[in-house]
């Protein structure tokens, strides 16, 4: 029988991949940043990212209003540093103050030590019927540090899928797999 309900739906949905993202965004001096609900690749031409933060972030206006934001991948090195936009608000003193930060070429603050960071220019924004939107953006710039990518440097199985070239190696991708 399938429980498609309570505790087991919380349990299958920890099953997806996670990560932690700092999304920033700036417009009319004014710049914060939330972190993602979710961050994936959305498209490969053009380069797209689909994100997702919690509705009612004091970021929304400033991704409206600029038509841009930028998504750091952070790790463990700058997640202290990134609880300080946990429960970021408009009437607050910039998050940003006393953080070693970088600006991405449109001028989005972002923070220096992130494993990388993606600039993009809205596409969409998606109102859905939960807690979260979503928006879609394709990425203008890109930067990383070359030493963290190492860890994150390794071929999705969907691409080692598409690479495999007879039958025997893909049983052997799938025996790896399971």
């Amino acid at each position: 029988m399938i429980q498609e309900r309570g505790d087991v739906v919380s349990k299958a949905l920890r099953a997806f991949p996670q990560g932690s993202f700092l999304v920033t965004a700036a417009s009319d001096g004014r710049s914060n940043g939330v972190l993602a609900e979710f961050v994936m690749q959305g498209g490969h031409t053009p380069p797209t990212i689909v994100m997702s933060i919690r509705k009612g972030q004091v970021l929304s206006p400033l991704i409206r209003d600029s038509r841009r934001f930028a998504v750091a991948i952070i790790d463990r090195r700058v997640r202290a540093q990134a609880r300080r936009f946990v429960n970021a608000s408009v009437d607050s003193i910039s998050p940003f103050i006393g953080l070693s930060i970088e600006h991405t070429p449109g001028e989005i603050p972002v923070l220096r030590d992130s494993v990388a960071w993606f600039e993009c220019e809205l596409a969409r924004h998606i109102d859905i019927d939960s807690d979260c939107e979503l928006y879609v953006g394709n990425v203008l710039n890109a930067h990383v540090n070359e030493e963290d990518l190492q860890d994150f440097d390794q071929p999705s199985f969907h691409e080692e899928l598409l690479r495999v070239e007879d039958e025997a190696e893909l049983t052997e991708l799938l025996a790896e797999a399971r």
